[in-house]
């Protein structure tokens, strides 16, 4: 239980610690590096990119395509940007004025990605995974001039951190669900909730539920029901239907509180078989 309340407290400050933005300007200092790979376009600070980085952003790319391709048909012909800065500092001080508490934004407008090196490696891929995430599903939304719902966005952003597509059940986030049926959120007032605005000033535990949660009912909808449906549903709410109506035309749930009595029987069935 002490080991699950760390890593809760560890994975919520990480979830947190990403953002969206809006647009910014190209880099123009000349102390800046490219890097170019098949779907990358990388500037970075350092001198060299960190070894094996290259490959493991196109293994990244792959399964990131694979999962998420539906809503970014650009990504089959487009490069990401990828700003890299040197440290925390050099980020926080240069020209995209992120956030203090971040470390990572995303600007889909120009499908660019902002982050700074790490000395953990698993770490420095799984923000730019997040935050990857978090450009290419905004991107599907922006062409409708609409904006994703923060329980889709930020549930979608954190089941790509795991490692690859069919190992989502080893991550430390589908792990914490343990705790969850006693904890969650009426999933009518969880849907209603944007993090950086409503839980501001709310409890760890809270903020940790939420994000948990998040993951977990997008976890149910795109991986224990086909890929399809989940675009599906995407797309209608997209459109501007109501949550109620696109959950009927997309996977048959009656209503919100239909969904979830089958979220809540699939989880207490996991909960009981997670360590």
């Amino acid at each position: 239980m002490e080991r699950r309340r760390r890593a809760r407290a560890a994975l919520i400050a990480a979830a947190a610690l990403g953002l969206s933005e809006g647009s910014a300007g190209p880099l123009s200092d000349w102390s800046w590096r490219q890097t170019i790979t098949p779907h990358f376009h990388v500037s970075h600070q350092m001198p060299w990119l960190p070894g094996g980085l290259t490959m493991s952003l196109e293994r990244l790319h792959r399964r990131l395509r694979l999962d998420l391709g539906q809503f970014a048909p650009w990504m089959a012909q487009e490069r990401i940007r990828l700003v890299i800065y040197r440290d925390q500092k050099e980020y926080l001080q240069g020209k995209y004025a992120p956030p203090r508490w971040s470390n990572g934004i995303s600007l889909y407008p120009e499908r660019t990605v902002v982050v700074y090196d790490q000395k953990d490696r698993k770490k420095l891929l799984q923000v730019i995974s997040h935050e990857t995430s978090h450009l290419i599903f905004e991107s599907f939304w922006a062409d409708g001039k609409a904006t994703p719902p923060s329980w889709i966005n930020e549930g979608l952003a954190m089941l790509q951190e795991s490692e690859s597509s069919d190992r989502a059940e080893s991550s430390d986030w589908y792990r914490l669900m343990a705790d969850l049926p006693r904890r969650a959120f009426p999933l009518a007032e969880f849907v209603k909730i944007s993090p950086n605005e409503d839980l501001a000033e709310a409890n760890e535990e809270s903020v940790a539920t939420w994000y948990i949660q998040a993951h977990s009912t997008i976890y149910f909808l795109s991986r224990k029901h086909n890929r399809l449906q989940f675009k599906d549903f995407c797309s209608r709410l997209k459109e501007g239907r109501e949550l109620r109506e696109s959950l009927w035309l997309a996977y048959r749930f009656q209503s919100l509180s239909d969904l979830e009595g089958c979220w809540k029987s699939w989880l207490r069935s996991e909960s009981r078989r997670l360590p």
